[in-house]
C-alpha cells in the first residue's frame, strides 16, 4: 500500500513538471502561435508586431523543389514580406501546433515546436518550426525564424 501511494505521488509530480509552464514558456507559446497564425491571415500588422525588428532578425525556410531560402535583416524581410502578403494566395488552412520545447537564459530563447495545417481537400502537410527569441522591455518577440516543409506529407 505505501509502495502505491508513492509510486501515485511521484507519477502526480512528474505529470504536474511535464504540463506545466514557467510565464516565460507560456509567453513565448504565445507569441510564436500569433506570429504562425498572422502569417497565414496575411496580417502583416500582427505578424511584425511579434519580431524584433532590427537587422539581426533572419528568415531560413525550405521550398517544394529541394531548395532553401533565406533572409536577413528587418529591411528586407518587411518589404519581401509585405509583397508576399499583397500577392500570396490565402488558404484558409486549420493549423495545429504542439511538441513545443524551450530553451531559455535570461532575455533569450529558442522554441521548438510542430504544426500541421490542413487544407480545405482535408490534406494535412507537417512542419517543423524553430523561433529564436529576444526578451525586450518584458516581452518576448521573436528575432530568427526557421520553418521547415514536410511537402511530401501533404499529397
Amino acid at each position: 500500500m505505501k509502495k502505491s501511494f508513492i509510486l501515485i505521488l511521484c507519477g502526480l509530480l512528474f505529470w504536474g513538471q511535464t504540463f506545466s509552464q514557467t510565464p516565460d514558456q507560456k509567453a513565448i507559446k504565445k507569441v510564436c502561435l500569433a506570429e504562425v497564425q498572422a502569417y497565414e491571415d496575411f496580417n502583416y500588422e500582427t505578424w511584425a508586431s511579434c519580431h524584433v525588428q532590427s537587422a539581426d532578425d533572419q528568415l531560413a525556410w525550405n521550398n517544394p523543389d529541394g531548395s532553401f531560402g533565406a533572409e536577413s535583416g528587418w529591411e528586407a524581410i518587411s518589404k519581401d514580406m509585405k509583397d508576399y502578403f499583397k500577392t500570396g494566395k490565402k488558404e484558409n488552412l486549420k493549423l495545429s501546433s504542439d511538441n513545443f520545447t524551450f530553451v531559455i537564459h535570461g532575455d533569450m530563447a529558442f522554441a521548438s515546436f510542430n504544426r500541421s495545417a490542413q487544407n480545405i481537400e482535408g490534406k494535412t502537410t507537417q512542419l517543423q518550426e524553430y523561433r529564436t527569441l529576444l526578451k525586450i522591455n518584458g516581452l518576448w518577440k521573436i528575432m530568427a525564424v526557421q520553418a521547415y516543409v514536410n511537402y511530401p506529407s501533404g499529397k
